[in-house]
């Protein structure tokens, strides 16, 4: 599942040449159905997500990466947080106004 402003994409055919560019790579599915919020939550990337979620605040996006679901399973980035145990991640992302009823395609939630 894909957002309106989100498309799927290998990342080795993509090139940044501006920073909208780069703003865009953060839109852009990887080969696992991740977007780089996804995969930063999974990783335990902290820096990183706020990163992209401060960006997207100042774009009034900020609703669309709290939201964004993973291709296959649908988990947000909070979800996905939890179903790893990224106990640091989960502490950021409830610093924003993040879904806590959002549930994956198994209907299981936070």
């Amino acid at each position: 599942m894909t957002t309106s402003h989100s498309v799927r994409k290998s990342a080795a055919s993509h090139h940044d040449t501006t920073s909208d560019d780069v703003i865009k790579t953060w839109l852009i599915y990887d080969d696992n159905g991740y977007l780089p919020i996804h995969k930063a939550a999974f990783q335990g990337h902290e820096a990183t997500i706020k990163n992209i979620l401060d960006d997207a605040q100042q774009r009034n996006e900020l609703e669309e990466q709290l939201e964004a679901r993973t291709e296959r399973t649908e988990f947000t980035p909070l979800l996905l947080a939890v179903a790893v145990g990224r106990l640091e991640i989960i502490a950021s992302l409830l610093k924003y106004p993040v879904n806590l009823n959002a549930v994956d395609t198994n209907g299981n939630g936070n």
